[in-house]
């Protein structure tokens, strides 16, 4: 009786999880929209699946292939035209990353003494810059490559795991739709390299190689576990949370054994290959320290307390809380924080008392898997979209929120459907992947939920498991039953309708919805909570920037410095109009009404004193269309910071 509950609890703690999760997306003004768009792609796809099924395997392949290309000119189109404006932890770490490529092996900023976690994936990601300039490519196409090689790495080897493990049409077709139909191409893993792609990467290089190990020979099963080794290690020194994945291979393994299949499932040593790969991450960080000149500054660090505290804060809802770092930041030392947080992490669970907690927790899980904001994460906007986006921009942004959301919460319904009806047979091999996937996912939700802070991406890394468990579990026989023509043809006209119900809703919604636009910026900067380095103005010095505008506008803001005083106009070059920002602090704004066109950024020190202003500057990675000007000079990886922006007037 225990032997065959445990299994089937660990499904349903997770379908109750996914539940969550499609509540937490069917909220705000497009929950109704998702909710539409999803029930008609589920009727399309029960209804069509079998046609799908009975296709003929070479006309699968050459769609998937042709539809991958088609997605590769998509992604291609998209870095071209509409190159966001990477900000926060991505950029910095980007920065640090070509300073080191371009030789300077200096840690001049206080974020990596804070947060030295991103060490090694910056000191990789300078090793890569350094390979791609040896064949002459910029910084920005040779990020823009390795965004695009881990991306279609990461969804060709999740089409093969998916038709490895199913061997059905209907599943690799809908895998396929979702990875390349979907805002998931185009998005936040294309235009922002950061860890969560090589996260999810390499989390479903481990799975795969688990699902593979039991195959080959000798010496391809040595090469395995070499691979294996180091796919490990690389995975933990890039993101930490991947050790939720021994944990469940720890649990799997004990399931394994009560019920006598341990020696068949052929897990052990690669289990043992992982955790010795954990356990290489900790030599292997002082070696990337060394080797990167980094040294390390106790009285800057965080303790792992911190985000366990920023995730019992109500009022961030258990997410980023700039009170809390704010609070550590001003305290003298490593140890003065952890005791901090020592502290306060019990008065916190006090206040909130088991109500107030349990009700936390189904908060934070809302949050990490809420997909709707995709397109937003660590994207500060486009640096110039062209004119036809910005005409659409509100159709664009409701379609790309309806169209994922509803592409997950169909996903994760399927997958609940086969859920329900599972019964665990352990001595398939495809169904201790499945079980393992489904532990996994758990660790990854419970470790964000129950312990750690949160944010909507975080939920991603049980995206590649979702598809894995769905996979393998395994399919309800109905064969026997014949399918109707009048099936067939409702089914295609659903999947019809849910696209073009998309279509519609997104134009609609658009408008009754109208949300602010950022028609330009560059919002790339260290900051100065990390110490960046402001630029000084000598007396009588100028800079300028021209910026496009290809939408009208009615908000223009320079970032200078606080406390600076500087003349700071924008200027339209073909109207040869002038306008004056005013100071707010540590920016200069203007509201006015701006056209479309050219525009120039003029900053000049009327002063007799030196003054401050914050320009960003890098060595080989350009920041924006236009080079920075100082005094004649054209800076091509040098800019200011700005946001343009057609703010949405408030009725009333």
């Amino acid at each position: 009786m225990t032997h065959k509950f445990i299994p089937t609890f660990l499904p349903l703690v997770l379908m109750i999880c996914l539940t969550i999760g499609i509540a937490g997306n069917l909220i705000k003004s497009t929950g109704i929209a998702v909710l539409i768009v999803a029930i008609l792609a589920l009727v399309g796809i029960h209804l069509t699946s079998k046609w799908f099924d009975q296709m003929k395997s070479v006309h699968v392949y050459w769609g998937v292939g042709i539809g991958l290309l088609v997605m590769l000119i998509g992604q291609i189109f998209v870095l071209s035209v509409m190159p966001n404006t990477v900000y926060h932890d991505p950029y910095r770490v980007l920065s640090q990353a070509n300073q080191m490529a371009a030789g300077h092996m200096t840690w001049d900023i206080t974020y990596f003494w804070r947060y030295a976690n991103n060490v090694p994936l910056t000191y990789f990601m300078s090793l890569w810059l350094r390979f791609t300039q040896l064949f002459g490519l910029s910084t920005n196409l040779s990020v823009h490559l390795l965004s695009i090689l881990t991306l279609d790495g990461f969804i060709l080897l999740a089409l093969c795991t998916v038709w490895q493990l199913s061997r059905r049409h209907s599943t690799l077709i809908g895998a396929f739709a979702f990875f390349a139909l979907t805002p998931f191409a185009y998005t936040y893993y294309l235009q922002v390299f950061y860890s969560d792609l090589p996260t999810i990467l390499i989390l479903l290089v481990i799975m795969k190689t688990l699902l593979n190990w039991s195959q080959g020979t000798r010496n391809q099963h040595l090469i395995k576990g070499a691979g294996l080794v180091l796919t490990a290690l690389a995975g933990l020194l890039i993101k930490a949370n991947l050790i939720v994945i021994l944990p469940a291979l720890a649990i799997v393994l004990i399931i394994l054994g009560r019920q006598r299949l341990l020696h068949k499932s052929q897990l052990v040593v690669p289990v043992i290959l992982i955790a010795l790969g954990f356990g290489l991450s900790l030599p292997a960080t002082k070696v990337i320290d060394e080797v990167s000149n980094y040294h390390t500054e106790t009285k800057f660090e965080f303790p792992v307390t911190n985000w366990i505290l920023m995730g019992y804060n109500s009022v961030s809802n258990g997410g980023y809380s700039g009170s809390d770092v704010g609070k550590s930041i001003r305290l003298p030392s490593k140890a003065a924080r952890q005791q901090h947080d020592l502290q306060t992490i019990p008065q916190r669970l006090k206040r909130l008392g088991v109500f107030g907690v349990l009700r936390l927790w189904t908060v934070k899980l809302g949050i990490l898997l809420n997909v709707r904001g995709i397109q937003n994460w660590y994207n500060g906007g486009f640096r110039s979209a062209p004119s036809w986006y910005h005409n659409r921009v509100n159709f664009f942004r409701m379609l790309t929120t309806i169209s994922y959301a509803a592409a997950t919460i169909v996903l994760w319904i399927i997958l609940m459907l086969r859920l329900i009806t599972w019964r665990p047979n352990l001595s398939d091999s495809n169904q201790v992947i499945a079980l393992l996937a489904i532990v996994t996912a758990l660790g990854y939700l419970a470790f964000h939920t129950l312990l750690w802070e949160v944010e909507p991406r975080y939920g991603q890394a049980i995206l590649p498991l979702s598809w894995i468990a769905l996979a393998a579990l395994p399919h309800p026989q109905h064969e026997s039953i014949p399918q109707r023509q009048w099936q067939q043809v409702a089914g295609q006209s659903s999947l019809l309708a849910s696209m073009l119900v998309a279509l519609g809703l997104a134009g609609i919604i658009g408008k009754t919805v109208p949300q602010n636009q950022v028609v330009a910026a560059q919002r790339s900067q260290l900051s100065v909570q990390y110490h960046a380095k402001q630029k000084t103005l000598k007396p009588g010095v100028v800079l300028t920037e021209d910026v496009d505008l290809h939408a009208k506008a009615n908000y223009f803001s320079v970032q200078i410095h606080a406390g600076s005083t500087e003349r700071v106009t924008l200027t339209n070059l073909k109207a040869n109009r002038s306008y004056t920002l005013y100071d707010a602090g540590s920016v200069y704004r203007l509201h006015h009404q701006l056209r479309a066109g050219r525009y120039r950024i003029t900053v000049r020190n009327n002063t007799n004193k030196h003054q401050l202003v914050d320009v960003v500057h890098t060595y080989h990675y350009r920041l924006a269309t236009h080079p920075l000007i100082i005094d004649g000079h054209s800076n091509p990886t040098a800019s200011f910071v700005f946001t343009c922006m057609q703010r949405v007037q408030k009725k009333g």
